[in-house]
């Protein structure tokens, strides 16, 4: 006779219990998320996340110096023409989704990346790793500021 009969009570304990104690221990996946919540957990971080940075930056009105979030330098949550606090100018984000990946000096930058680099360089700021949730959502609100965008990317024309 094999021995799972034996040791069925056991596991029947088990496929009852399981779930339980990876609750309790926070194990257990995360509900699935819509689309809608990642567009808005990236709003959220686009208008909030510091992202490790302690920089502050004066606001044009010369009043309350401001932590310097995505938001500082993008205004309108990305909507509007920003200004970077040295005073560049910087285009809306509307439609920046759509246009990328780019080619740069030579190299492929991908849209994560570039996020990366303004949270590195622009804030400062320790970037979330690529493909982590933080970078997905900011991706999804991006990518909603481009939404009925035409998908314009710098590409080569295709070999031939």
């Amino acid at each position: 006779m094999p021995p799972f009969p034996r040791y069925a009570p056991l596991l029947v304990a088990l496929a009852v219990l399981a779930p339980a104690a990876a609750a309790a221990t926070g194990d257990s996946p995360p509900p699935p998320r819509t689309l809608r919540q990642a567009v808005d957990d990236g709003a959220a971080l686009f208008a909030h996340a510091r992202f490790g940075s302690t920089r502050s930056y004066t606001p044009l009105d010369g009043f309350n110096p401001r932590p310097l979030t995505c938001e500082a330098c993008h205004s309108a949550g990305g909507v509007g023409p920003g200004h970077t606090p040295s005073g560049m100018t910087l285009p809306s984000l509307q439609g920046a989704a759509a246009r990328f990946p780019q080619l740069r000096g030579g190299h492929v930058v991908t849209l994560e990346q570039q996020i990366a680099h303004c949270i590195a360089g622009g804030l400062g700021g320790q970037p979330p790793a690529a493909g982590s949730a933080a970078m997905t959502d900011l991706v999804a609100y991006l990518s909603a500021l481009s939404r009925g965008r035409p998908f314009a990317p710098q590409l080569p024309a295709p070999p031939r």
